[in-house]
């Protein structure tokens, strides 16, 4: 890695972290206001949201003529995933993409922060993106750092009816 490329890695690693200690203290406030009343809405803003990014990143990939597909969706991600987070593929095929990720700054920023919890409820974001970003797609996430797994294990493909 340049030194350009690490600077960049930090700069996006400090904004990662900074959107994680946002959406923990705005969430820790809803539950501890509300109980478990207040997760079930957290849970619903969280699967909205993901909603709105896939269909933002759907149009996106519409707009330039090209297929819902699961190599489309990385080239278009709204998040600069390979400049924070740490993967490792696993298999990677037409429509099919299998991976672990190694390093999340968000789940790093909840478990220094003991919000483990909250930052699952994060996580339902991403099926609910997959999904609106092409709802022929399958999304099965096997292991979750906030879980205490060493790494977030996912296998994206597209179901082939």
């Amino acid at each position: 890695m340049n030194k350009a490329n690490g600077k960049i890695d930090e700069i996006v690693d400090k904004m990662s972290r900074t959107m994680a200690d946002l959406y923990y203290f705005m969430a820790k406030e809803v539950v501890d206001e509300f109980g478990d009343r207040g997760k079930d809405v957290i849970k619903r803003a969280v699967i909205k949201y993901g909603e709105f990014r896939g269909r933002k990143i759907r149009e996106r990939v519409l707009s330039k003529g090209l297929p819902l597909t699961v190599e489309n969706l990385g080239k278009f991600y709204d998040l600069p995933l390979g400049y924070a987070w740490k993967s490792k593929k696993i298999k990677q095929e037409q429509n099919l993409l299998e991976k672990k990720v190694t390093y999340c700054p968000f789940a790093e920023e909840w478990k220094q922060l003991g919000g483990e919890e909250l930052g699952l409820i994060y996580c339902l974001q991403d099926e609910a993106l997959r999904k609106a970003y092409n709802p022929d797609f399958i999304f099965k996430q096997f292991t979750n750092v906030l879980s205490g797994s060493r790494d977030c294990h996912t296998v994206l493909k597209q179901d082939k009816n």
